[in-house]
């Protein structure tokens, strides 16, 4: 099936690490032209490595770097995305940093600061690129929310806010923005299974604790949720819009 995405432009955030990398060469692959945003330094190496492969292959992609923070930083990258690939067809905010704190130990730079980084790094982001999707009349926004967003979680209510932020920004957005042609979905996965350095993002015995509770026995890979995620930023896509689509394998506590 065409999905439609040779030549659009796709950026990815938080493309260096997590489910960044294998979403990245999932877009490639469909011959789209990929802007890896990385935040840092230490993630850039993946992904020169995942951009070097698409260009390989015959297709285009390039890394930029912002603090998704700072309005400045979003809309210079965005600028910058548009001088090498072109315009922002699919925005993927993907990027995401959990962190478990006690609510009597979250203080108000570590609230501020998961909000800044999970809720206000998506609406910057989606602010930026909006602009170039409503001229071209299509665009499609996939964000990255939790289950913890919708059931909550024990010692981590900053996460848990932000992501519920992120399931509300949605929907707004996919209202605001669906009159121009532009959809807007999220995706609320259970924990998915990825390497930090060549190493498990879980341990192997809590792991298979945690599989316990889901029905497949198994936790999630980023090669099980890049396919929706290719799916609902294509052209294949045209009128799933304003969901929050829970990805967990069947479990929903």
């Amino acid at each position: 099936m065409d999905l439609g995405l040779r030549y659009r432009v796709v950026l990815i955030t938080g493309a260096g690490g997590g489910i960044g990398p294998t979403l990245a060469e999932a877009f490639g692959a469909e011959g789209a032209s990929v802007a890896l945003h990385v935040r840092d330094a230490t993630a850039k190496g993946r992904a020169h490595e995942i951009a070097d492969a698409i260009a390989a292959s015959g297709g285009r992609a390039a890394v930029v770097g912002a603090d998704l923070r700072s309005t400045d930083e979003v809309d210079a990258m965005v600028g910058d995305i548009g001088r090498q690939l072109g315009s922002v067809a699919v925005l993927v905010n993907a990027t995401s940093a959990f962190r478990t704190e006690a609510i009597a130990d979250i203080d108000d730079d570590s609230w501020d600061g998961m909000i800044g980084d999970m809720l206000g790094a998506t609406f910057r982001v989606s602010r930026a690129v909006a602009p170039g999707m409503r001229e071209a009349g299509w665009g499609r926004i996939v964000s990255f929310a939790s289950r913890s967003g919708i059931a909550g979680v024990g010692k981590a209510s900053h996460y848990a806010a932000a992501k519920a932020g992120v399931i509300g920004l949605t929907a707004a957005l996919a209202k605001e923005l669906g009159p121009d042609g532009i959809l807007v979905n999220a995706i609320a996965p259970t924990q998915i299974l990825t390497t930090r350095g060549g190493e498990p993002s879980i341990p192997d015995e809590r792991a298979e604790k945690m599989a316990k509770s889901i029905p497949l026995r198994r936790l999630a890979t980023p090669d099980d949720v890049a396919p929706l995620v290719v799916w609902l930023g294509s052209d294949a896509n045209r009128y799933v819009s304003g969901e929050t689509i829970s990805f967990t394998g069947g479990a929903r506590s």
